[in-house]
């Protein structure tokens, strides 16, 4: 019994395609309306055609012949979804295949990593905090809000800091720095992380040693990371904490983080 279009259409859901035939023969970059094609049928992306020395000649068999606008070719791009890359992380969009990229570079799924040695956990950045507290027993999260100053204990060991305005996840990490003292690295937690981002963020950090009266401040831009690798990113360590700032008495720094895509005086600021 022969089927009807719409039967065959309600059957047909399911193929595999190489997407590298979704590609524009010339730029590589996925194919996205409109598309243009040549006599013969070979087909290019606007962008490329536009670039064309002579665009009366196929730029692959070099006939002589005006391109069209490919109106079939265009349909099936807008046919075929693809799974998001996080699938696996809990994101069950699909797009267009030449739209993947723009979803991918914004979903809420795309991970994280856990930076305890051994551990492979992966997952977006608000499951992090319940991983590292119940995994590995980290202290609950530090609340703050961006701008205003709140003493941090200077204590070895990694801790988050969590931004109540934005819900922006800060990794603490103090670390042992031989004679010199404590070092320490405030990162921004950020699954979309580029290896040439811009800082989004500055730290100003403050020792105060009451029983000498020794001071030192200082002041950085926070590196944002997804942890790729499950490690912390290289030269991350951004201050030191003396010896003498972090006697039992008085084992605290200041600390205040700023937005620095805000131009707005910094309320609490540390003068």
């Amino acid at each position: 019994m022969e089927q009807s279009a719409g039967q065959r259409s309600s059957v047909a859901t399911n193929a595999t395609v190489d997407l590298e035939v979704l590609d524009c023969t010339v730029c590589c970059h996925p194919l996205k309306p409109p598309v243009l094609q040549c006599g013969v049928g070979h087909v290019i992306c606007s962008s490329c055609h536009g670039k064309l020395p002579d665009k009366n000649r196929c730029h692959l068999c070099a006939m002589d012949t005006a391109y069209n606008r490919c109106f079939a070719v265009e349909q099936i791009l807008r046919s075929i979804l693809v799974p998001c890359r996080n699938a696996g992380y809990g994101c069950d969009a699909k797009t267009a295949y030449h739209d993947s990229d723009s979803h991918e570079d914004g979903c809420p799924h795309a991970p994280c990593f856990c930076p305890e040695p051994g551990c492979g956990f992966a997952g977006a950045t608000s499951s992090l905090p319940a991983h590292f507290t119940g995994g590995h027993g980290w202290p609950p999260a530090t609340e703050f809000r961006p701008s205003r100053a709140f003493d941090l204990q200077v204590q070895e060991g990694k801790r988050v800091l969590r931004d109540v305005d934005g819900g922006h996840l800060f990794l603490v990490d103090i670390a042992p720095a031989g004679p010199a003292g404590l070092a320490g690295a405030v990162l921004l937690l950020d699954s979309h992380a580029g290896a040439k981002a811009k800082p989004k963020f500055e730290c100003h950090v403050a020792f105060h040693c009451r029983a000498t009266g020794w001071r030192s401040s200082s002041e950085f831009p926070v590196r944002s990371t997804a942890l790729s690798g499950g490690s912390l990113p290289a030269d991350c360590y951004a201050f030191v904490v003396p010896r003498v700032a972090h006697s039992p008495a008085t084992a605290s720094i200041i600390v205040s983080v700023h937005d620095v895509s805000k131009k707005q005086p910094r309320n609490g600021d540390i003068r």
